[in-house]
C-alpha cells in the first residue's frame, strides 16, 4: 500500500431513522410518509400514497454479502443489525479510520424515493426535515462529515429557498434529481432561475443513481437489468445538459452524477461530438461554443466506486472530473476494504493522479477545508 495521504469518499451516505418524518404526520395526515413495519418488506417508508420506499435495512448492510438469504431476511429487523457507525456518527469515524478514509460527503438512502411524491409541499417539508437532521448528524464530526441537501424541482421558489438556507447552515452542494420530470427536461428555461442560485452560491448539484423524478428514470422497467443499464438514463440527462445550452448560459454550475461508474463515459464523449457535428453542430445551434465535451470537462464531475476501466480511459474523461466514494454503509460499499481496492484499480497509475481522483478533485469541488 502506498503511504497514506487524504482520502475523501465523495459518495457515501447516512441511513435515516425514524424521526427524520417527526411533525409530518401532524401537518399533513394520512398523506404524510412515515416509517412502518411491513410484514414482507420490514422497517420501510411508506409514502402515504399507497407506494413504499426502500426497506431501510437494505442500507447497512457494508462489509455483508447481499445475494445471501440471510443477510436479506436479517436487513428486514431495521437497525437490529446495522453498525454502530450508521446512526452514531462519532463512532462513525472508526469505521472511516478503518477504512482509510478522512472525510465523507453526506447522500441519503431511505429518501431516495422522496422525488417522486406528487404532493410538493410534502416533498418540500420531508426534504426540510431531512436536511435539519443532517445537519445534526454531521455537526456531531466536524471536519469529517459533510452535507449536501436535498433539493426538489418541482417549486422552484421553494427550491432556492432551501438551498439558500441550507447553504448558510454550511452545506457544501445539494442533491437534485438524477432525472427531471417527465415532460420538463433540464434543457427548459423552467429551470433557469435554479441554476443561476446554484451558480451563485457555488452549490454542486449531485445527481445520484436511482434518486429520478420519474419511475425508472423514464425508461423501461428492465428489471435485474435496471442496475447493469442506469448510465443510459444519466447519459441522456448530461446530453441534455450540454446540448441543450444549459452548460454554455451557466459555466460555473457543476453538475456531480453519482455512483453511475465511468467506464462508459470516453465513449458517450466520443460519440456525442461525433453526432453533433453530423447533425448541424455549431450551424444549427449558434448558442453553443464548445463540443459537448467541452461542456463536460467544465461542468461535470462523476464519483464511481470500483471501476478500473474509467480509470484505463481517465485522460479521455478527464482527470479531474473523476471523483472516487466507498459508497458506506450500502450492501455495495467498498468498506472496509477501500483501500485494497484503490490499490489494485491505481495499480500502475501515477501517485499524482490517484490522490486527485482520491481527494484534491472533491475538495476543489466542494471548498473543503483540507490542504490538496
Amino acid at each position: 500500500m502506498m503511504n497514506k495521504r487524504l482520502c475523501i469518499s465523495a459518495d457515501s451516505h447516512v441511513v435515516e431513522p425514524p424521526e427524520v418524518y417527526d411533525g409530518l404526520e401532524k401537518r399533513f395526515g394520512d398523506k404524510a410518509p412515515r416509517m412502518v413495519d411491513d410484514p414482507e418488506r420490514g422497517l420501510v417508508t411508506a409514502h402515504g400514497d399507497g407506494t413504499f420506499g426502500y426497506t431501510v435495512g437494505a442500507f447497512h448492510t457494508a462489509g455483508q454479502d447481499w445475494g445471501d438469504p440471510e443477510v436479506r431476511e436479517r436487513a428486514k429487523s431495521g437497525f437490529k443489525y446495522a453498525r454502530p457507525g450508521v446512526l452514531n456518527p462519532v463512532e462513525r469515524i472508526k469505521d472511516q479510520e478503518a477504512d482509510g478514509i478522512d472525510a465523507e460527503l453526506l447522500y441519503p438512502s431511505v429518501l431516495f424515493s422522496v422525488y417522486q411524491l406528487q404532493d410538493v409541499e410534502i416533498m418540500q417539508a420531508t426534504m426540510a426535515n431531512y436536511n435539519d437532521w443532517l445537519h445534526n448528524y454531521a455537526s456531531q464530526a466536524p471536519g469529517r462529515l459533510f452535507c449536501l441537501s436535498l433539493v426538489q424541482l418541482n417549486d422552484l421558489d421553494l427550491a432556492i429557498e432551501e438551498l439558500q438556507r441550507t447553504a448558510k447552515m454550511g452545506f457544501v452542494g445539494a442533491c437534485i434529481p438524477c432525472s427531471p420530470p417527465e415532460g420538463k427536461p433540464y434543457s427548459d428555461s423552467y429551470y433557469d432561475k435554479f441554476w443561476a442560485a446554484a451558480q451563485e452560491l457555488k452549490q454542486p448539484l449531485a445527481m445520484h443513481i436511482f434518486t429520478g423524478a420519474t419511475r425508472h428514470d423514464g425508461l423501461p422497467d428492465w428489471g435485474v437489468l435496471n442496475y447493469s443499464l442506469a448510465s443510459t438514463a444519466i447519459a441522456r440527462v448530461i446530453l441534455d445538459l450540454t446540448w441543450g445550452g444549459v452548460c454554455e448560459r451557466f459555466p460555473g454550475v457543476r453538475f456531480v452524477p453519482t455512483e453511475f461508474d465511468t467506464g462508459w463515459v470516453a465513449h458517450l464523449l466520443y460519440r456525442t461530438d461525433y453526432s453533433f457535428m453530423k447533425e448541424g453542430g455549431f450551424r444549427d445551434r449558434p448558442y453553443l461554443k464548445m463540443l459537448p465535451s467541452g461542456y463536460w470537462h467544465r461542468n461535470f464531475r462523476i464519483t464511481f466506486e470500483d471501476d478500473a476501466l474509467g480509470i484505463r480511459t481517465r485522460d479521455l474523461i478527464g482527470v479531474e472530473n473523476l471523483v472516487w466514494g466507498s459508497d458506506y454503509p450500502h450492501a455495495d460499499s467498498l468498506f472496509p476494504e477501500s483501500q485494497t481496492t484503490l490499490d489494485r484499480i491505481f495499480q500502475g497509475v501515477s501517485a499524482e493522479d490517484r490522490f486527485k481522483i482520491t481527494a484534491a478533485n472533491a475538495v476543489k469541488l466542494y471548498n473543503l477545508p483540507f490542504e490538496a
